[in-house]
């Protein structure tokens, strides 16, 4: 299974990093996770054909996290997709789509898009295309947020903890995997905003113990030398997302 990073930014693009966008590639499967806008052409980037595409995670319904699902539906029609697209998504993601067809019609159809909506409540899990096990977990935000779970044909194990505040369960999900893809938006505790800061991080990262740990998803306030000197103290290896980071595992 290879993990790769398509969008490492937050909601405010740079030159360097657009919105989040992950892709899960196994057994031959290509999986887009989230796909904030310009996602569709920082997947053509990584050589994929977005037609071809197997299937779709979102951890949330956030525009940041799902900016390019109009775009991308529109390319299947456009491409003349007639094969299902699956999408994974928290509760609340089948009335979404339903609202987007309202409004754009016949420029989004013409093939299937059945929606597995997974458990606000506690653990839920799915079967993805390529062998793929996804486990999701309620996380501290909104719009119907989760922490996903990847784990490939030979076990191995990929976390992404979505948008978050603090959250016991993403620190269990994330218990002595391969590698954590971690938030870390904001540069400390605000009871105003649901998202990580290092020290939470690092707290999460003392107590699962992954095998590496990669953040993601950092505002400006956010000093990313502090952020990686904070949770590089676990002793566990870390570093900055950057667009087009892979990891094979």
């Amino acid at each position: 299974m290879t993990f790769t990073v398509l969008g490492s930014g937050t909601a405010l693009p740079t030159r360097e990093r657009g919105p989040a966008g992950f892709l899960v590639q196994s057994n031959g499967h290509d999986v887009l996770v989230d796909g904030g806008s310009g996602t569709l052409q920082r997947l053509a980037r990584a050589g994929v054909e977005v037609a071809t595409l197997s299937a779709g995670v979102y951890s949330h319904r956030h525009v940041d996290h799902t900016g390019d699902l109009v775009p991308l539906l529109f390319a299947f029609r456009v491409a003349g997709r007639q094969a299902a697209y699956p999408i994974y998504a928290g509760e609340g993601f089948t009335p979404f789509l339903a609202g987007l067809r309202e409004v754009y019609g016949t420029w989004i159809e013409g093939f299937e898009v059945p929606v597995s909506q997974l458990s606000l409540k506690g653990k839920d899990r799915a079967a993805l295309p390529g062998d793929v096990v996804l486990d999701s977990r309620p996380a501290a935000h909104s719009a119907g947020a989760l922490h996903l779970a990847f784990t490939g044909p030979a076990g191995e194990r990929v976390v992404f903890s979505g948008d978050t505040g603090e959250s016991p369960a993403l620190a269990d999900l994330a218990s002595g995997a391969d590698l954590l893809v971690c938030e870390c938006a904001v540069e400390a505790v605000d009871p105003r905003n649901a998202h990580l800061w290092p020290e939470a991080v690092a707290a999460i990262v003392d107590q699962a113990r992954p095998a590496r740990v990669v953040l993601t998803h950092l505002y400006d306030e956010t000093d990313p030398e502090r952020a990686l000197r904070i949770v590089g103290a676990s002793g566990v290896p870390v570093h900055r997302a950057v667009d087009g980071d892979a990891f094979g595992l």
